[in-house]
């Protein structure tokens, strides 16, 4: 098979910046049993394997696991689980608490064992600042007469401070509770700045972070309010790194065309940080506020044909986005990969309690070469490599040629019919001119979609929808919005995106999204919608103005096959990560080090043999082989095979 040429130069004599191993951080699940409707007793007693509530101790075999990737700072107790998580009832005596015996005492001495930093997330939509101070009291305060919950910790075998410092408030806050209620991001903003008070009353050392941002929406939405209003007094904001945003269960696309967009994504990842380092700047007045990414992944949620999100295609998507966390212009305090172990991400499965084997899964050997085979220190890296093209899609933006800026283009379109309406029980619909108007009278958590209008689309084209919306005492957590899609259906289709959500009682309001259409697409529907899933709803919303207008796509320049980041440690040792995104084709690397005299090369490469290999029947469809390097000089070869990651070490005989 032939092989496509590419060039890498390493400069060992040019450092640009300490490694940060945090990083290379992980979630632990601890559900609460009333508080997340999917907790089981794995989760809320075991921590989704990684707790042995029967000898009272983290599994061995998890912490070694653990170790062996540098996990270096855990997450608890785990995504929208912690919406209405009381953490007063995961302490004190287990009797007291039998369906939470992997409570916060037991979190912490897993970090304890495994060497990580616990990062505890507070609840958004359940309990107080004051609580919040009750928990720093719990985790730092000395165990005295008048600190109930300091001598509650001595209780629970912990004399001394726990001494933890990094917190988060709320997760992924804008979506809302998935019950009855949502913030707004002005609500979310006040209260962000009443817990960070109550709790550096308690221990000023503690560093609170902010919700801006959960995959890649306009940071106009909720970004840019909340932090015009914490920006002189937030110490760290949060963003989750979820793409592409893929959920088909068809197969379609294959699984090249969706791993090649896939890998067009990291470019634009670095954009997103590029804009949300601007818009910090700009509301806080300083250029030091850090950003931690406490959740990241390929957002692939389906099974069929196989669990994308266990592939190694995944695998090297997420080491792409630990180089992009790794560069040190973008601040990046912290990253924590979704998450270690089972449940339905996990990149590590198997009960031990239950005797199953444990099965490390690609998205674990990223981590495991970054421990065993990178520096201490960045240096320089320049890569010349061909390059390829991509459409864009679920998403992803169009990655092609040098790229161009984009915008809107022509006239904005608007329905040459009014709304078309079904009937539905429990609301009642009428249009008022050209507006409609609805009202919710069932008592009932109402997934409405019942009014739709259609105009004329272009296939692979991205339009901005715009409309008006205005409530009148609109209850729950999701409110009055827009969808536009495919008008085949979302059924048919799977293809729609849905403006921001308003609820309670607002003036007419303009909402707005970007919606890319499919590639055989000639019509789009856009739909007044309510989504289900924020309880029971009444209340009042009308909707007018709907119009799109195409847009000019942000085009990014083309992708190249081969990425590298590089670094060095002391006695001479450089090491590089690799990854080639060709899907079919070897890419064979000239690699030439300047700064010392290289000696001998190794190189690890996590391989398999289709991108959507994955470890779920067979443990070693895909691992990590090593390699020998021959003649190695100041300049010498290395081949990678197709979708593959390598770490190469060079060792050198003297510095020069």
């Amino acid at each position: 098979m032939p092989a496509l040429q590419a060039r890498v130069t390493l400069y060992a004599d040019r450092p640009v910046g300490k490694v940060n191993r945090w990083v290379f951080g992980n979630n632990m699940l601890g559900y609460q049993k009333g508080g997340w409707p999917w907790a089981e007793p794995v989760y809320h007693d075991r921590g989704a394997g990684i707790w042995d509530p029967e000898r009272r101790r983290p599994v061995p075999e998890m912490v070694t696991l653990a170790k062996n990737i540098g996990l270096t700072v855990a997450r608890y107790p785990g995504g929208c689980g912690v919406h209405l998580f009381d953490w007063k009832k995961t302490v004190g005596p287990l009797e007291s608490r039998p369906e939470q015996q992997f409570g916060l005492p037991e979190f912490l001495l897993c970090c304890q064992a495994m060497g990580a930093v616990p990062l505890i997330t507070l609840a958004d939509y359940y309990g107080t600042a004051q609580d919040a101070a009750d928990l720093l009291e719990y985790l730092n305060a000395r165990a005295r007469p008048g600190k109930p919950w300091a001598q509650l910790r001595a209780k629970d075998g912990h004399p001394g401070s726990w001494d933890v410092r990094w917190f988060e408030y709320g997760n992924e806050t804008e979506h809302g509770d998935h019950r009855e209620r949502k913030m707004s991001p002005i609500e979310y903003a006040h209260n962000y700045l009443q817990y960070r008070r109550a709790m550096k009353a308690v221990d000023e050392r503690i560093r609170l972070g902010a919700v801006v941002a959960t995959g890649f929406p306009r940071l106009d939405e909720w970004g840019r309010p909340v932090l015009q209003i914490i920006g002189k007094e937030v110490d760290f904001v949060i963003h989750h790194s979820y793409i592409p945003q893929y959920s088909r269960e068809d197969g379609i696309p294959d699984a090249e065309e969706l791993f090649a967009l896939a890998f067009a994504s990291p470019d634009q990842i670095q954009a997103y940080y590029d804009d949300l380092r601007r818009l910090l700047r700009e509301t806080t007045g300083r250029d030091n506020v850090p950003i931690a990414v406490t959740e990241f992944n390929g957002h692939f949620v389906q099974e069929k044909p196989v669990p994308y999100r266990h592939t190694l295609g995944n695998a090297l998507l997420n080491a792409e986005m630990l180089r992009v966390f790794l560069k040190p212009e973008n601040r990046i305090l912290m990253a924590n990969f979704w998450q270690f172990s089972n449940e339905y991400w996990g990149m590590v499965k198997g009960y031990t309690h239950l005797g199953e084997r444990l099965v490390k899964r690609p998205q674990y050997y990223p981590f495991e070469l970054y421990h065993h085979h990178f520096g201490d220190e960045l240096i320089r890296v320049d890569v010349d490599s061909p390059r390829f093209e991509v459409e864009g899609g679920y998403g992803v933006m169009p990655a092609r040629g040098r790229g161009q800026r984009g915008g809107l283009a022509g006239k904005p379109l608007e329905p040459t019919r009014g709304w078309q309406i079904t009937p539905v029980q429990g609301v009642e619909q009428r249009v008022e001119g050209k507006v409609l108007a609805v009202e919710f009278t069932g008592g009932e958590d109402i997934n409405y979609y019942h009014a739709r209008v259609v105009l004329p689309a272009k296939p692979n084209t991205l339009y901005r929808l715009r409309g008006w919306v205005k409530t009148e005492s609109l209850t729950s957590s999701r409110g009055a919005c827009f969808q536009i899609g495919d008008a085949r259906g979302w059924l048919a289709t799977r293809s729609a995106a849905i403006t921001p959500e308003v609820t309670g009682t607002h003036d007419w309001t303009l909402v707005e999204v970007d919606y890319r259409t499919l590639a055989d697409t000639r019509e789009v529907e856009v739909l007044a919608r309510r989504l289900e899933g924020g309880g029971v709803v009444s209340g009042k919303a009308w909707y007018r103005g709907v119009q799109i207008q195409e847009m000019v796509a942000r085009t990014f320049p083309a992708v190249p096959y081969l990425s590298a980041i590089a670094s060095r440690r002391e006695r001479g040792m450089v090491y590089a990560m690799l990854v080639n995104k060709h899907l079919r084709l070897p890419l064979k690397v000239e690699v030439r080090v300047e700064g010392i005299e290289p000696r001998g090369a190794t190189l690890w490469v996590l391989t398999g043999e289709r991108i959507d290999s994955t470890n779920e029947s067979n443990p070693d469809a895909v691992r990590v082989v090593c390699l020998p390097v021959e003649k190695v000089g100041r300049t010498f070869t290395v081949e990678l095979p197709p979708h593959s990651m390598a770490a190469l070490s060079v060792s050198s005989s003297r510095e020069t």
